[in-house]
């Protein structure tokens, strides 16, 4: 009697933050660009107040930019001013803006330290 027996062997790797370092980072303009969709729901005279802001979300949005430290500074800005005038808050409908904001500034931010832990991890072992 021949028995007929079939392994399947499933290797399970964790892929690490770093070996997905591409794609947080695109994961960062993915949510700037979902930020700027959310810019239609500011009303006019707030539109007016945060004009810099959209302009520089805007900019950063072309130039698939949010990666940069500029862009950071920007974003968080953006945030913080939709904050200032109570339109932030989790129960406004800007909050999905807020949140594609939140979602750009961490994943840029994360890219920003592998690549900071990268340079650290480089010179201490004599490599650059």
């Amino acid at each position: 009697m021949k028995i007929d027996s079939r392994h399947h062997v499933i290797l399970e790797s964790k892929v690490t933050d770093f070996e997905r370092i591409e794609d947080i980072g695109a994961d960062a303009i993915r949510a700037t660009r979902r930020a700027l969709d959310w810019c239609d729901l500011i009303s006019g005279d707030a539109a007016v107040q945060l004009r810099r802001e959209l302009a520089d979300l805007r900019d950063i949005v072309e130039r698939r930019s949010a990666m940069t430290r500029d862009a950071r500074v920007s974003l968080r800005a953006f945030r913080d001013a939709l904050m200032a005038q109570g339109q932030g808050g989790p129960d406004t409908a800007l909050a999905p803006l807020v949140s594609a904001l939140h979602d750009a500034i961490t994943a840029s931010e994360r890219v920003a330290d592998l690549l900071a832990s990268e340079r650290h991890i480089g010179r201490c072992r004599g490599i650059s």
